[in-house]
């Protein structure tokens, strides 16, 4: 019986120690981010939280298609900047499907590095250099039932 409470401890201190280094990692991430700035007048674009670090970034917002400024555009662009105004990329959100008076909620993550500045614009055609697609982050809950599935297949 005396081995298997050392063995329980042992596994519970291997579980703790795994939470907050999990913890940790994900706090240290997140605090890297800063804000930057956007050079447009869109108002048909309301963003809420723009972000990038040293490597990456993120983008999220709202694109509401009032009847007064009707969105008549294929995609939003999204162009990147450098602090010296040098055009790193594009990324683009489809928006050919969306209705008047629609509000629609978008995120895009971006891997440019250095970026200072972003302009928004609508067009018709994607150009040729868009940034690669990359993964989004994860919800509360993918993470919770990621972390209980890798526990089954650890236990």
């Amino acid at each position: 019986m005396d081995r298997m409470k050392t063995l329980f401890k042992y596994a519970m201190w291997v579980i703790l120690f795994f939470v907050f280094s999990e913890l940790m990692i994900n706090l240290n991430i997140e605090t890297t981010y800063q804000n930057i700035g956007r050079k447009d007048n869109e108002q048909q674009v309301t963003i809420y939280q723009a972000q990038a670090t040293k490597i990456n970034g993120r983008i999220k917002g709202k694109i509401y298609n009032d009847s007064k400024n009707k969105i008549e555009n294929n995609y939003l662009r999204i162009d990147l900047y450098s602090p010296r105004n040098v055009f790193l990329g594009s990324k683009y959100i489809d928006i050919s499907t969306i209705r008047e008076n629609e509000t629609r909620d978008f995120e895009t993550y971006f891997k440019v590095q250095d970026v200072e500045y972003y302009e928004i614009k609508f067009t018709d055609e994607k150009e040729e250099g868009e940034l690669p697609e990359l993964i989004r982050d994860l919800t509360k809950g993918e993470v919770i039932w990621g972390t209980f599935l890798t526990f089954l297949i650890f236990w």
